[in-house]
């Protein structure tokens, strides 16, 4: 990770941008008794489950460089787990050293959750915090509505 920081940073005058990306998703699972193999699976065509997992949170972060208008990754951490389990393991990145904060520019992006702002909050006070376009999106209409209410630079 170092390497290809001081490679971007190389004859520019500011630091590289790393950019940190957090979410959380719901994701399907499978029961203990749906894993694995069975005899004979390879050689037919895969149907639909019909076993019922359950749904359980998945949380995760993403640490990437941007170039211009390439995206260079860095360090990725995603399982199924909760938002305390996913702030230690932010902290452990950040304790370990495993991105130089001192030579890059941070900014994380995510949605609007209070669990995510709140470790970012605590472990990277001093970054740039960015809502993400699809979420910031969700809310635009509202504004206008109520800045112009039902007018039509509301809808514009």
């Amino acid at each position: 990770m170092e390497r290809r920081i001081a490679e971007m940073a190389a004859g520019r005058f500011r630091r590289p941008v790393v950019v940190l990306g957090i979410d959380g998703a719901y994701v399907p699972t499978r029961p203990e008794s749906a894993r694995g193999r069975r005899p004979g699976q390879g050689r037919h065509r895969a149907k639909r489950a019909r076993w019922k997992g359950q749904w359980r949170d998945a949380k995760g972060f993403r640490f990437y460089l941007m170039d211009g208008d390439r995206i260079i990754h860095l360090l990725s951490w995603h399982q199924i787990q909760t938002e305390a389990e996913l702030g230690k393991a932010l902290k452990q990145v950040k304790d370990a050293g495993l991105i130089p904060f001192d030579q890059v520019r941070l900014c994380v992006v995510c949605d609007g959750a209070s669990w995510i702002w709140k470790h970012v909050q605590l472990l990277f006070p001093h970054a740039r915090q960015v809502l993400d376009y699809y979420h910031c999106t969700e809310y635009l209409h509202k504004v206008a509505k109520a800045q112009y209410g039902s007018s039509v630079q509301a809808l514009e």
